[in-house]
């Protein structure tokens, strides 16, 4: 599964658990909040460690990996 995908799935039950919440128990929601936020700042690093362990498992086992999205210089 995309790890993209994985962390939007993610928010979204996030977001809609903390909706519900709100209704029954305000400081629920609003912990889900700081959740979401926390849940952001952590995929940056961890979507760059998974891409660094990609590659690098890539260059161990000599597979060819395509360019990153954006690099079209094809340069390595």
């Amino acid at each position: 599964m995309n790890f993209g995908f994985l962390i939007l799935g993610l928010l979204i039950a996030e977001g809609v658990l903390a909706f519900l919440l709100m209704f029954m128990f305000p400081p629920a929601s609003l912990l889900l909040v700081f959740l979401g936020l926390a849940t952001i700042a952590l995929s940056i690093p961890a979507q760059g460690l998974l891409s660094l362990i990609d590659r690098s498992l890539a260059r161990l086992l000599r597979i060819e990996m395509p360019p990153l999205e954006g690099d079209e210089s094809g340069m390595p």
